[in-house]
C-alpha cells in the first residue's frame, strides 16, 4: 500500500524566502498545536543533505525539536545514510506526532503534554525483512489511531488503536487516503481489472461501502471520508473550484458548491469537522510556483464559505516538511 499516492508533489524543494522569526525549544511539550514539522537542510559540496533534529513549527510562531526522534534512514547493515531522512507524521489536529526514536522503537508523542506513548504488540515493529525506512505512516485527526504502511506495497496495511495496540488489517493492493474525522473509519483506493478507480472505506469489522467511482469524481484531490463512512468530500480543482460529495453506498454526486479560494493558493487536505463542516488546509505559492507558505481554513459545505483559522509562511533552508494529517 502507498499511502501518500495522491499528495502534493513539493516537498523537498528548498524553499526561498525570507527566514521567520520563532522562538526555538528544545522541550517536546507546549500549548500550541503544530502548523508542520520540519528538518533542517545542510550544504555538502555542491548539495544539501538533511541535518539537525526534527522541529515542530507552532501556530504561536515556536518551534520546538523532537530530541528522540530518528533523522537519518538507517542500512540493512545497522548503519545510517546521512542523505536520507525519514518521515514524521502529524495528526489533524497538529496535537501528536508519530515517529521512530533513536532507540528505532515506533512512538506517538503527544505535544501538548510532551507524554510518549510507545506503540504496542505485533504493530510495533516491521516485519522480518523490512527496516524502518519500510514504513510509512499516518495519524488520524486526533492523533489516537495510527496506519502503518509498508511502502513494498506487498503486505497489508494495519490501523492500530495507540492505547491498546490492538489493530486491523487493510488489503494490500490499496492506497491509504485516509481517516475519517472521528477515526473510526479509512478511505482507500484501488484500481480495477478494467482500469476503473475503486473507492473503499473500512472500520475494524471490515469493508463498510465500495464503489467503482464515476470519472467526474475520480482524478480529484484532495477527498475526505465522512464519519458515516459513505459520504467523501471531493475538491475540484479548476478555473472554478468546487466542492461535491460523492455517496459511497448510493454511487451518487451531490452538485458542485463553488468555492473562492485565497489567490495563490491550492488545496492540500481536507477533513470532516462535523456533518457540515470541511477543514481545508492549503498550499500558498509565489509568482514562480514555488511553496511559501499554506493556510487552514473551514468550508460550510452547503455554501462554500470559507473562513480562515490560520496561515504561516514557510521557513528557509528546509530539507522537508510535512503538514498536520499528511
Amino acid at each position: 500500500m502507498q499511502k501518500r499516492a495522491y499528495a502534493a508533489a513539493v516537498l523537498t524543494a528548498l524553499a526561498v524566502v525570507s527566514p521567520v522569526a520563532v522562538a526555538e525549544a528544545s522541550t517536546g511539550a507546549a500549548s500550541s498545536p503544530a502548523r508542520y514539522v520540519w528538518l533542517k537542510a545542510c550544504a555538502k559540496a555542491d548539495y544539501s543533505v538533511p541535518c539537525g533534529k526534527w522541529m515542530i513549527y507552532r501556530r504561536d510562531g515556536s518551534s520546538t525539536s523532537l530530541p528522540d526522534a530518528q533523522v537519518h534512514q538507517v542500512t540493512a547493515s545497522g548503519g545510517v545514510d546521512r542523505e536520507s531522512s525519514l518521515q514524521p507524521a502529524l495528526s489533524g489536529d497538529g496535537r501528536r506526532v508519530a515517529y521512530f526514536t533513536t532507540a528505532k522503537k515506533l512512538v506517538v508523542r503527544d505535544l501538548v503534554t510532551g507524554k510518549v506513548h510507545p506503540v504496542r504488540g505485533a504493530a510495533a515493529k516491521p516485519p522480518k525483512g523490512l527496516l524502518i525506512n519500510d514504513l510509512d505512516t499516518m495519524l488520524s485527526y486526533d492523533g489516537k489511531r495510527l496506519a502503518i504502511d509498508y511502502v513494498q506495497g506487498t503486505l497489508p496495511s494495519k490501523v492500530v488503536d495507540v492505547a491498546s495496540g490492538s489493530y486491523y488489517t487493510l488489503p494490500a493492493d490499496t492506497s491509504l487516503q485516509g481517516f475519517s474525522g472521528d477515526g473510526s473509519k479509512v478511505m482507500v483506493t484501488a484500481t480495477s481489472d478494467q482500469n476503473t478507480t475503486i473507492f473503499s472505506s473500512y472500520d475494524a469489522d471490515g469493508e463498510v461501502s465500495s464503489q467503482e467511482v464515476p470519472q467526474v469524481v475520480d482524478g480529484n484531490y484532495p477527498l475526505a471520508l465522512a464519519d458515516d463512512g459513505r459520504s467523501i468530500a471531493v475538491f475540484i480543482e479548476g478555473r472554478q473550484a468546487a466542492l461535491r460529495v460523492y455517496d459511497l453506498a448510493s454511487d451518487s454526486v451531490g452538485p458542485p458548491v463553488k468555492l473562492t479560494m485565497p489567490k495563490g493558493e491550492r488545496a492540500n487536505k481536507l477533513a470532516w469537522q462535523s456533518s457540515d463542516r470541511l477543514l481545508l488546509w492549503t498550499y500558498r505559492n509565489n509568482a514562480n510556483g514555488d511553496v511559501i507558505g499554506g493556510g487552514l481554513r473551514t468550508i460550510d459545505v452547503d455554501t462554500g464559505e470559507l473562513k480562515k483559522i490560520d496561515s504561516w509562511t514557510l521557513r528557509s533552508g528546509l530539507w522537508i516538511w510535512w503538514l498536520p494529517g499528511e
